[in-house]
């Protein structure tokens, strides 16, 4: 039997190398060692599952921006679009759009329909 039929395959150490995450219907294969480079904070579990909740990954960002905010920042990220390129689709400066990111300015009843009928979302969410 040659070497490589030996070792059965899910026992194969190259998937502990490698971390797999999952990005808008595309799976990626990303060495850890690489991964590594770009950890912002650990963060540990809190059930003996060693899954991590949402709450757990989020609750910085909420505690940091308004919610409204933060689900602004989520759907320019969802869309994969730069503040710039979402600023123009909403008809809003770049600063502003930051502004109602970080929470230091309301988003408002219209720029948050303008949001709702160019992303399919309801707006109010963003109020």
């Amino acid at each position: 039997m040659s070497e490589h039929m030996k070792e059965h395959h899910i026992n194969n150490n190259k998937s502990k190398q490698l971390l797999f995450v999952l990005d808008h219907d595309v799976l990626y294969a990303i060495p850890k060692s690489i991964a590594k480079k770009y950890i912002i904070k650990p963060i540990k579990p809190t059930s003996g599952t060693g899954n991590v909740s949402a709450d757990d990954i989020f609750k910085e960002m909420d505690q940091k921006y308004s919610e409204a905010g933060a689900l602004l920042r989520g759907l320019r990220a969802r869309e994969n679009l730069s503040q710039v390129e979402f600023a123009k689709k909403i008809e809003v400066s770049q600063a502003n759009l930051s502004k109602m990111e970080n929470g230091t300015r309301p988003i408002g009843k219209i720029i948050a329909k303008r949001i709702a009928a160019k992303f399919s979302v309801d707006y109010k969410y963003f109020l």
